[in-house]
Protein backbone atom coordinates (compact mmCIF):
# COMPACT_ATOMS: atom_id res chain seq x y z
CA UNK A 1 0.00 0.00 0.00
CA UNK A 2 1.50 3.39 -0.93
CA UNK A 3 2.32 5.76 1.90
CA UNK A 4 0.11 8.85 1.92
CA UNK A 5 1.60 12.36 2.02
CA UNK A 6 -0.05 12.90 5.41
CA UNK A 7 1.59 9.76 6.77
CA UNK A 8 4.98 10.93 5.52
CA UNK A 9 4.49 14.19 7.40
CA UNK A 10 3.65 12.35 10.60
CA UNK A 11 6.45 9.82 10.15
CA UNK A 12 9.04 12.52 9.80
CA UNK A 13 8.11 14.87 12.60
CA UNK A 14 6.12 12.50 14.79
CA UNK A 15 3.52 15.17 15.49
CA UNK A 16 0.19 13.36 15.30
CA UNK A 17 -1.78 10.22 14.67
CA UNK A 18 -4.51 10.90 12.09
CA UNK A 19 -6.15 13.85 10.35
CA UNK A 20 -9.44 12.83 11.92
CA UNK A 21 -8.00 13.14 15.41
CA UNK A 22 -6.56 16.53 14.52
CA UNK A 23 -9.96 17.68 13.31
CA UNK A 24 -11.56 16.53 16.56
CA UNK A 25 -9.02 18.64 18.43
CA UNK A 26 -9.94 21.68 16.34
CA UNK A 27 -6.47 21.73 14.74
CA UNK A 28 -7.26 20.43 11.26
CA UNK A 29 -5.98 23.66 9.70
CA UNK A 30 -2.47 22.71 10.88
CA UNK A 31 -2.47 19.89 8.34
CA UNK A 32 -3.75 21.73 5.25
CA UNK A 33 -1.93 21.71 2.90
CA UNK A 34 -0.14 18.46 3.65
CA UNK A 35 3.39 17.65 2.55
CA UNK A 36 3.80 15.65 -0.66
CA UNK A 37 5.32 12.20 -0.32
CA UNK A 38 9.12 12.15 0.09
CA UNK A 39 9.33 15.81 1.14
CA UNK A 40 12.29 17.29 2.99
CA UNK A 41 11.68 19.42 6.08
CA UNK A 42 13.81 22.36 7.21
CA UNK A 43 13.58 25.04 9.90
CA UNK A 44 15.76 27.89 11.18
CA UNK A 45 16.97 28.75 14.68
CA UNK A 46 17.66 32.47 14.85
CA UNK A 47 20.56 33.13 17.23
CA UNK A 48 20.98 36.74 16.17
CA UNK A 49 19.79 39.70 18.23
CA UNK A 50 17.04 40.73 15.83
CA UNK A 51 14.09 39.18 14.05
CA UNK A 52 14.88 37.91 10.54
CA UNK A 53 13.04 36.90 7.40
CA UNK A 54 14.11 33.51 6.09
CA UNK A 55 13.73 32.62 2.44
CA UNK A 56 13.54 29.10 1.06
CA UNK A 57 13.90 28.48 -2.66
CA UNK A 58 11.04 25.99 -2.73
CA UNK A 59 8.62 28.52 -1.16
CA UNK A 60 6.99 31.72 -2.37
CA UNK A 61 6.93 33.66 0.90
CA UNK A 62 9.63 34.30 3.51
CA UNK A 63 9.20 33.13 7.08
CA UNK A 64 9.63 35.51 10.02
CA UNK A 65 11.76 33.96 12.78
CA UNK A 66 12.05 35.90 16.02
CA UNK A 67 15.35 36.48 17.78
CA UNK A 68 16.44 33.51 19.86
CA UNK A 69 13.66 31.25 18.58
CA UNK A 70 13.04 28.31 16.28
CA UNK A 71 10.86 28.74 13.21
CA UNK A 72 8.38 26.02 12.29
CA UNK A 73 9.47 23.28 9.91
CA UNK A 74 8.73 23.96 6.23
CA UNK A 75 8.43 21.18 3.66
CA UNK A 76 10.02 21.31 0.22
CA UNK A 77 10.83 18.92 -2.60
CA UNK A 78 14.06 16.98 -2.05
CA UNK A 79 17.12 18.21 -3.92
CA UNK A 80 19.13 21.40 -3.90
CA UNK A 81 17.49 24.12 -1.84
CA UNK A 82 18.74 27.61 -1.00
CA UNK A 83 18.09 29.00 2.47
CA UNK A 84 18.60 32.76 2.85
CA UNK A 85 18.61 35.03 5.89
CA UNK A 86 19.78 38.60 6.43
CA UNK A 87 21.72 38.67 3.16
CA UNK A 88 23.38 35.28 3.73
CA UNK A 89 22.63 32.14 1.72
CA UNK A 90 23.20 28.44 2.21
CA UNK A 91 22.73 25.87 -0.56
CA UNK A 92 22.22 22.29 0.54
CA UNK A 93 21.10 18.98 -0.94
CA UNK A 94 18.08 18.06 1.18
CA UNK A 95 17.17 14.38 1.10
CA UNK A 96 13.66 12.96 1.01
CA UNK A 97 12.04 12.12 4.35
CA UNK A 98 14.63 14.01 6.42
CA UNK A 99 14.50 17.01 8.70
CA UNK A 100 17.15 19.70 9.14
CA UNK A 101 17.70 22.69 11.42
CA UNK A 102 19.64 25.67 10.07
CA UNK A 103 21.38 27.84 12.65
CA UNK A 104 21.70 31.57 11.91
CA UNK A 105 24.48 32.95 14.11
CA UNK A 106 27.16 35.63 13.74
CA UNK A 107 26.02 36.38 10.19
CA UNK A 108 26.46 32.76 9.07
CA UNK A 109 24.20 29.79 8.35
CA UNK A 110 24.97 26.26 9.56
CA UNK A 111 22.88 23.19 8.72
CA UNK A 112 22.36 20.34 11.21
CA UNK A 113 20.68 17.06 10.34
CA UNK A 114 17.93 16.25 12.84
CA UNK A 115 17.45 12.72 14.14
CA UNK A 116 13.82 11.70 13.95
CA UNK A 117 12.43 8.20 13.41
CA UNK A 118 8.97 6.73 12.86
CA UNK A 119 7.74 5.51 16.25
CA UNK A 120 4.17 6.66 16.97
CA UNK A 121 4.04 4.72 20.27
CA UNK A 122 6.67 6.95 21.87
CA UNK A 123 7.38 10.64 22.41
CA UNK A 124 10.63 11.77 20.82
CA UNK A 125 13.10 14.22 22.35
CA UNK A 126 15.81 16.11 20.47
CA UNK A 127 18.50 17.89 22.48
CA UNK A 128 20.72 20.60 20.92
CA UNK A 129 23.82 22.14 22.47
CA UNK A 130 24.77 25.54 21.03
CA UNK A 131 27.23 26.48 23.78
CA UNK A 132 30.97 25.99 24.17
CA UNK A 133 30.33 23.81 27.22
CA UNK A 134 29.90 20.04 26.68
CA UNK A 135 26.44 19.27 28.05
CA UNK A 136 24.02 16.39 28.57
CA UNK A 137 20.24 16.38 28.98
CA UNK A 138 19.27 14.80 32.28
CA UNK A 139 16.36 14.53 34.66
CA UNK A 140 16.11 17.63 36.86
CA UNK A 141 17.86 15.92 39.78
CA UNK A 142 20.76 14.95 37.53
CA UNK A 143 20.41 11.27 38.37
CA UNK A 144 19.42 9.95 34.95
CA UNK A 145 20.89 10.78 31.54
CA UNK A 146 18.29 11.34 28.81
CA UNK A 147 20.64 12.39 25.97
CA UNK A 148 24.35 11.87 26.53
CA UNK A 149 26.96 14.64 26.44
CA UNK A 150 27.07 16.75 23.28
CA UNK A 151 29.70 19.16 22.05
CA UNK A 152 28.89 22.54 20.52
CA UNK A 153 26.48 22.43 17.56
CA UNK A 154 25.62 18.76 18.07
CA UNK A 155 22.21 17.16 18.44
CA UNK A 156 21.06 13.86 19.91
CA UNK A 157 17.69 12.21 20.40
CA UNK A 158 15.84 9.82 22.68
CA UNK A 159 12.41 8.17 22.63
CA UNK A 160 10.45 8.03 25.88
CA UNK A 161 7.08 6.87 27.10
CA UNK A 162 4.26 9.40 27.36
CA UNK A 163 4.70 11.38 30.58
CA UNK A 164 4.84 14.83 32.14
CA UNK A 165 8.39 15.78 33.03
CA UNK A 166 10.99 18.53 33.19
CA UNK A 167 14.65 18.19 32.24
CA UNK A 168 17.88 20.09 32.85
CA UNK A 169 21.18 20.51 31.03
CA UNK A 170 24.24 19.36 32.95
CA UNK A 171 28.00 19.60 32.49
CA UNK A 172 29.07 16.54 34.49
CA UNK A 173 27.40 17.24 37.87
CA UNK A 174 26.89 20.97 37.36
CA UNK A 175 23.40 22.09 36.39
CA UNK A 176 23.61 24.69 33.60
CA UNK A 177 19.94 25.40 32.89
CA UNK A 178 16.47 23.98 33.52
CA UNK A 179 13.86 23.30 30.85
CA UNK A 180 10.13 23.86 31.20
CA UNK A 181 7.99 20.93 32.24
CA UNK A 182 5.98 19.46 29.36
CA UNK A 183 3.51 16.65 28.92
CA UNK A 184 5.30 14.55 26.31
CA UNK A 185 2.65 12.90 24.17
CA UNK A 186 3.27 9.71 22.27
CA UNK A 187 3.47 10.31 18.54
CA UNK A 188 4.92 13.82 18.94
CA UNK A 189 8.42 15.29 18.94
CA UNK A 190 9.98 17.97 21.16
CA UNK A 191 13.11 20.08 21.00
CA UNK A 192 15.32 21.08 23.93
CA UNK A 193 18.05 23.60 23.11
CA UNK A 194 20.81 24.97 25.34
CA UNK A 195 21.99 28.44 24.29
CA UNK A 196 24.53 30.94 25.61
CA UNK A 197 23.09 34.00 27.38
CA UNK A 198 25.53 36.62 28.62
CA UNK A 199 27.76 34.89 31.14
CA UNK A 200 25.32 32.02 31.56
CA UNK A 201 22.95 29.78 29.68
CA UNK A 202 19.40 29.84 28.36
CA UNK A 203 17.04 26.94 27.70
CA UNK A 204 14.39 26.58 24.98
CA UNK A 205 11.66 23.97 25.27
CA UNK A 206 9.53 23.44 22.16
CA UNK A 207 6.84 21.13 20.81
CA UNK A 208 7.79 20.85 17.14
CA UNK A 209 5.40 22.22 14.53
CA UNK A 210 4.87 22.68 10.80
CA UNK A 211 4.66 26.02 9.00
CA UNK A 212 2.56 25.29 5.90
CA UNK A 213 2.99 28.79 4.41
CA UNK A 214 3.67 28.60 0.68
Amino acid sequence: MPISPLRVLFMLLIIGCTAAQAAQDGNADLYDPVAPANSAFVRVLNLSERNIEVGLSGKNKPQLVNSGQFGGYRFVAPGKQIISADGQTLESELKANTASTVIYRDGKLLLLTDKFVDEPRKAQIAFYNFTDKPAALKTVDGQHVVVDTLQRDQTGSRMVNELKIAFAAYADNDKLASFDELFLKKGRSYSYALLPAGNGYRAITLANSIDATE
